[in-house]
Order: structure tokens, then sequence, then C-alpha cells
């Protein structure tokens, strides 16, 4: 069978029935330096990527991982086990073993060269999508930013030599305890649940392997923040984010500070969108909502009178001035915001908007994420002894802005999961905003 024409639509049921032993000659195939020439190998209706074996097969002097003189060995038949059962990871045996012929007990030569070779292939790429994921929507939304994971080859294929493919297969799993409850939750998963189950998997997959010791969660889909430490959730609070077309990005980064009683400087295109229509039928909407208006975005650019400019000849696409917001009672931030400086300009912060927070669905916000009781959850962010409440009603008694910063910086994760385990149970959040859909499009392909 193609590969190009093979379906993932299978992706729990597909497997390949070989039903072979291991060959009990000694671990040294036809030696593969017979066939490892040129950038690729045309075999078996596949076509095997050869630069990335070359490493580690030149040094071997051609001998092999997964198969004797005859057929497979023991580690061969380990691995074709290994991929069979791909399935239980939400992955898919055929994109891995599908050209494996049934009779590879009988191939020699060449053709057993090959077959050492289309293995470690195998093993490379079901690593490869295992420990960072078959796709990454970064490449096409611009709202995702995922670096993707790289690969060892010569590495992993040593390690495999030596320990065998289950125990380095093990290793590259994601480990994170949310992702093996999903994989338990997949065995038992059917039909749109069970896809919408190993697109979550996929997503955990794109994570780092080590999210911090200490670190914040936000699920957008769940419209929650979790502070995590040493793994056990020690907050976890409603957070309001991004509208469907205001959408919050997804990236990790880490916590470097806290504004107190902070100033916010309205983004052009709220300024040019929500607040331009608003001065142009009164231009003291800024003074009576304790907003300044500078001459242009530059760091040291004065600040202007507003009832001197013609509003209505401004341009709302390009809005020329930086309008800041005060501290204050009626500051859109609230009294505090949390911040890892990035391209997006989002952060965490306090809100105005109480009564947001009583709803079930809260995508509201233009892409910032809004944290209910952001105080408290500022004191465990930054830990009790660094930023009591005592001290944080000291810092806020002064009206002027106050930055506070971490000694350690603390690692925050943007992501979105619509499929949770909790108490053994999977809780499934709406897709409110539509990636669960593009990612089944991306492992599925488009029903």
């Amino acid at each position: 069978m193609s590969l190009s024409t093979v379906s993932r639509r299978s992706f729990v049921s597909g497997s390949i029935a070989f039903g072979f032993a291991a060959a009990t000659t000694p671990v040294n195939a036809a030696s593969v330096a017979s066939v490892l020439r040129g950038d690729a190998l045309k075999w078996n209706g596949t076509v095997i990527d050869l630069d990335p074996l070359k490493k580690y097969y030149r040094g071997k002097f051609g001998k092999g991982i997964w198969t004797a003189k005859k057929g497979l060995n023991k580690r061969g038949v380990e691995l074709v086990n290994a991929l069979q059962a791909a399935g239980s990871d939400g992955l898919e045996p055929r994109d891995y073993i599908s050209a494996l012929p049934k009779n590879i007990q009988s191939l020699s030569g060449k053709d057993l060269a090959a077959a050492e070779l289309y293995l470690s292939q195998a093993f490379w790429k079901f690593g490869r999508d295992l420990s960072a994921g078959r796709t990454t929507p970064a490449v096409s939304e611009p709202d995702i930013i995922i670096s993707r994971k790289k690969t060892d080859v010569k590495g992993w294929l040593s390690l495999a030599n030596k320990r065998g493919p289950e125990k380095v297969i093990a290793a590259l799993r994601p480990p994170h305890p949310q992702y093996f409850a999903l994989r338990k939750a997949l065995a038992r998963a059917k039909g749109a649940k069970a896809r919408q189950i190993i697109v979550n998997m996929e997503r955990w997959r794109w994570l780092p392997r080590g999210l911090g010791k200490k670190h914040v969660l936000v699920n957008q889909a769940a419209f929650e923040v979790r502070t995590v430490s040493s793994g056990k959730t020690i907050d976890r609070r409603r957070v309001v984010v991004g509208k469907p077309y205001h959408k919050t990005p997804m990236f990790s980064h880490t916590i470097q500070y806290a504004d107190f009683n902070p100033t916010w400087t309205v983004p052009r295109s709220i300024a040019g969108n929500e607040i331009l229509p608003k001065l142009r039928k009164d231009p003291s909407y800024l003074e009576r909502n304790n907003y300044k208006v500078h001459t242009s975005w530059k760091a040291d650019a004065p600040v202007m009178n507003p009832h001197l400019v013609d509003w209505s000849a401004v341009n709302g696409k390009k809005f020329p001035y930086k309008i800041v917001q005060q501290p204050g009672d009626n500051n859109a931030l609230g009294q505090v915001k949390i911040m890892f400086p990035n391209k997006f300009n989002v952060y965490l912060h306090d809100t105005q908007s109480k009564s947001l927070f009583s709803k079930s669905a809260r995508a509201f916000s233009h892409g910032c994420i809004r944290v209910e009781k952001p105080l408290e959850f500022a004191e465990k962010v930054f830990g009790s002894r660094a930023l009591s409440q005592s001290k944080i009603r000291k810092i806020l008694a002064n009206p002027q802005t106050q930055r506070v910063h971490l000694k350690k910086p603390v690692p925050v994760h943007l992501t979105y999961f619509t499929a949770w385990v909790e108490g053994g149970k999977v809780k499934y959040h709406k897709d409110v905003y539509g990636r669960d859909k593009l990612v089944s499009n991306l492992l599925f392909g488009r029903a």
C-alpha cells in the first residue's frame, strides 16, 4: 500500500499484523553499507531518507540494529510491535511501517539492508512525532508560536541498540501527567471524542518537556489559570481571554515582573477603532477617563491638549497619537498587571469588569488575560515571603506605578486544551477559537 494513500482516519484501530518470531542468527545484518549511498533510497514503494541515518551507520561498519543475517532480530521484533501499538498514543501505525513486507523474515542481502534502514527511519520518525508532535499550526497561524523540538537520530539509534527501542520510546513520550491521563482515556474513547483527545495529546507534545518546577498554565479553552509548584496545583482561578476575533495567542515565556497601579497604553487598533469615535463626539472623553494623549508613539513624545486636535480628520487605521490611561480607580488594567514581555503585548491583569467572571464562557478581551482576584494570584506567583498581601497593600497605597521584579522568573504557558482529565474523567471544553478543527485537519485530513 502506498504511503500517500493511507488514511489517518483509522487512528486507533489501524494495525498491521505480521506475526513473526525473532531470527536466532547473530545480530549482524547484511551490511547496510551496500545501500547507504546517495541522499535517498527507493524501496518497496517508499523512499528512505538516508541523510539522517548516515551518521549512525557509518560509525558501525554497516552493522544493523533490527536485523540478523536473515530477517528481524529481537530488537527488530520489539520495534515493530511498538510501532504497531502507535495508536495508543493517537498516532497511526501505517505512517511508519506500511511498507514493511510480511515476508521480511525471508529477506536477505540488499533487501534486508534496506529493511534495516527503513525500520531506523520508522523509529526516528515515530520518536519525532511522539516527542515533538506530528505538526505545528505555528507554520500558518500567526497567533501560535511553537518551536519545533530537535531530533537526535544518531543518539536515539545508539540508545535503541543498547537498551532496546521500547525504553527509548518510553523516554521520548511527553512526561506530563495530563498526557498519560489522556492516553489512558483514549483507550476507552471512540469517534469524535477520540479525535478530540488525540488533538489535545498533540498539544502536550508541543510544550516543553519541563514546564518549570513552579509555573503558570493558562488554559484558554477552559477560561482558567493554574499555578503549579512541584507538580501540585497550588492555585486555580477563572480568567477572561480574547474574543474569537481577538484570540489570545499560544506560546511559552517567563513572568518577569508585576506593575502595581499600572498605566495602560492603548493599542493603536483600540485607539483607532474604539476611542476615536468617542473623541469625535466628545474630546473631553480622555480627561474624564484619566487618559493622556501624546504627540506620537516615540518614548519621549510630549503630552498634548486633546481639544486642539481635529479628531474628525484623524485616520483610525493609522492612528498617530499614543494614548495612555493613568493609574487610578477607573484604569482598564485595575490594580496590577503581571508581565512576560512579548511581541503580542499580552499579559495577565486585573479588570474593572468583575461581572464577566460569573459567566461560563469568558472570551471577551482584546487578547490579554484578565484574572479573577489578581492580587491573590500575584501572591501565589511571587510567593508570600516575597509578596504577601500586606506588602501588596503598602505598594498600592502609593498612587504611582511601582514595579516589582521576580528574583527568579516563573515560566508561563498560554495553552489551549479542550480535553482535560480531572478525577479520572475527561472534561470537554468548547472549541471557542476553532483550533481543534485546525489541528484535526492537519492530523486526519479534512472530512
